[in-house]
This record gives structure tokens, C-alpha cells and sequence, in this order.
């Protein structure tokens, strides 16, 4: 998950720093080289000029581990948590997004994931260019600061997933709006997203 020697860690709700698979090489005293497919979530609206409006979520995917239901509470609650694994989980957005009665403007943010002590779950967007100035890797998420929080809401479902699943799924009853649904075991977080076009 990071370009560091591999360990295992708590990472939001994809909550575990793999170990290094087959295609990370260390290169000696060089650099760790990774090779790892990611996946994306994508919403796209066109207009009669084109494209009107497009928001995606590049991730990489953590395979749930059934001790970390043990600890889940512990390992989550008064914490800033990372989400995925590798490099940061990415949104990039053309246009406006109001998720929860929050405003996220147009442009790039690394993710992460709060939980209260209460158990109050929140999505974080953060700006990426302080943590590109100071070369913060997203094994560090914890230590962030600040960022715009958005509430989603928490519930175990009967279905466990065993790999972290981050999609934009479709509003049955509003074609303009979808909800962000984060899946990880029998953990569930989501939040409307309203673009604004």
C-alpha cells in the first residue's frame, strides 16, 4: 500500500495495509516498484455540447480479514483512517457535488475516512497539494489535519464483502443523483451526491 516495507495496519474501511505482493521490487537502495490494478467508480453526464458534468473514485483494493471484526470499534472509533491501500484514494471532479448538504468544489482530493467516538462515520476529502509538498504518503492518513468532512451513513449488511468496493450507484427515483456507497465485510458507508450541472 505504501512505497514503504510492507506491514499490516488499520486503513479505514479498507482497513489493512497488504503485504507486498509478487509485483512490488525493491530496487536494492532504489526505489519500490509497484505494479497493482486499481479500480474506479465513474459517473458521466452529456449534454448537447458533450460532456455536462464527470466525477470519478480511483482505489485500490484491501481484501477483508475476518479479525478485523473483532477489534472493529477499537481500531475505528476517535480515529482518521485510510481508505484503500497503495497510493491515495482519489477523487476528481469537474463540476460541483453536494453530498450530505456539504459542497465539494471542482477538483482533485485524496480521500480518507473519521470516525467519531460516537461512531460517527465521515468521508474526508483533502487537498492534495500541501501533501505533495510534504511527500505524505497515504500510510499517513491518520496524521492529516483539517480537510472537508462529509457525513455518511453507517450499517452492517447481511453480505460481507471481501475486498474494499466504492461505487457511485444510481438513485431509483432521481436519474440526476446517485449515492456513494463504500463497502468493506459487513460494514456499509454511504451519502447521496447531488452534482451541480
Amino acid at each position: 500500500m505504501s512505497c514503504l516495507a510492507p506491514r499490516t495496519i488499520l486503513v479505514g474501511i479498507a482497513f489493512a495495509l497488504a503485504p507486498a505482493s509478487p509485483a512490488a521490487i525493491a530496487q536494492g537502495n532504489g526505489p519500490y516498484i509497484q505494479h497493482e490494478p486499481r479500480a474506479m467508480t465513474r459517473v458521466v453526464y452529456f449534454g448537447d455540447a458533450g460532456v455536462s458534468g464527470e466525477y470519478a473514485i480511483e482505489y485500490g483494493k484491501p481484501d477483508w480479514k475476518a479479525e478485523y471484526e473483532k477489534g472493529w470499534d477499537a481500531m475505528t472509533r476517535g480515529k482518521r483512517l485510510r481508505l484503500g491501500k497503495d497510493w491515495w484514494t482519489t477523487l476528481n471532479t469537474f463540476c460541483p457535488l453536494v453530498m450530505e448538504k456539504v459542497e465539494v468544489k471542482p477538483g482533485e482530493y485524496f480521500l480518507a475516512l473519521e470516525c467519531s467516538d460516537k461512531g460517527e462515520w465521515s468521508l474526508v476529502a483533502l487537498d492534495p497539494e500541501p501533501l505533495r509538498k510534504q511527500k505524505f504518503d497515504a500510510f499517513g492518513s491518520e496524521q492529516t489535519k483539517g480537510g472537508t468532512k462529509i457525513p455518511m451513513k453507517h450499517e452492517e449488511v447481511k453480505e460481507s464483502a471481501a475486498e474494499l468496493s466504492i461505487q457511485f450507484v444510481a438513485d431509483p427515483k432521481d436519474s440526476q443523483k446517485q449515492s456513494l456507497q463504500i463497502r468493506f465485510g459487513k460494514h456499509q458507508l454511504s451519502v447521496p451526491v447531488q452534482p451541480k450541472l
